[in-house]
């Protein structure tokens, strides 16, 4: 049964879910209409506008921190449920920016932030943040610092926020704890079906350093690969820039 806990305003769903974190169950959502402090990866911040989706997914599986790929696994997970959403229900093709940005015609649509909390080596619990454009203005979306655009932009009419968000963690959730026991091999086919990066250059950051290459493949762990000038270099964690 998944649980919900609706704000009216917020600084960020994933604050207040940190914050709350030992009060709140596994399998729990935490969505405002609005957040003053919306945030993205990187310390970027994410316009917050009412009928907008801003939600924070509260996971408690218990694993060893340091299987590291099953926190890839749930982010690009997480980034194939919204490609399948918008496909499935909106009839909307998306494309994933690695690790998981979602793009329309190369303009961001939804995005994903995850925070863990740790106790030693065991993980305590996975807070995925996901932002969803879903009812922006044509002067708001000119505003945002990188190409954007929005569902009701897409498909000419408002788009109804709960109903999209409950149609996202049913879609989540049929697959999430076999996700937990294969990893992201269960998902690596689509994700790359999915990617607007392979084969081409990019840049990519990682941990304040920049690297310029192919995007050669994506392990099985979730991890991208790049040919730098002939040096095969592995990002584990970071953002393709462009």
């Amino acid at each position: 049964m998944i649980k919900k806990i609706y704000l009216s305003e917020v600084e960020s769903t994933n604050n207040y879910a940190m914050e709350n974190i030992q009060e709140i169950e596994d399998k729990t959502v935490v969505f405002a209409d609005i957040q003053s402090k919306g945030k993205g990866r990187n310390a970027r911040n994410w316009v917050s506008e009412k009928n907008n989706l801003f939600a924070s997914l509260v996971l408690k599986p218990r694993f060893d921190f340091q299987e590291k790929h099953t926190l890839n696994a749930l982010a690009h997970y997480t980034a194939v449920v919204l490609a399948r959403v918008f496909k499935k229900k909106y009839l909307i093709e998306t494309k994933i920016k690695w690790p998981n940005d979602l793009l329309v015609d190369r303009k961001k649509i939804a995005g994903i932030l995850i925070e863990t909390i740790i106790q030693g080596y065991l993980l305590e619990a996975v807070i995925i943040g996901i932002g969803v454009n879903l009812n922006l203005g044509k002067g708001l979306l000119e505003k945002i610092d990188q190409p954007a655009t929005s569902l009701n932009v897409l498909l000419k009419k408002e788009i109804d926020r709960d109903e999209f968000l409950d149609f996202l963690l049913k879609e989540f959730f049929l697959q999430y704890d076999e996700l937990l026991e294969k990893g992201f091999l269960l998902i690596k086919e689509e994700y790359s079906l999915r990617n607007m990066f392979l084969g081409k250059m990019v840049e990519a950051a990682a941990f304040n350093k920049k690297y310029y290459g192919i995007a050669k493949e994506i392990t099985d762990k979730g991890q991208l690969v790049l040919d730098c000038n002939g040096i095969e270099k592995i990002i584990d964690m970071g953002d393709i820039i462009c």
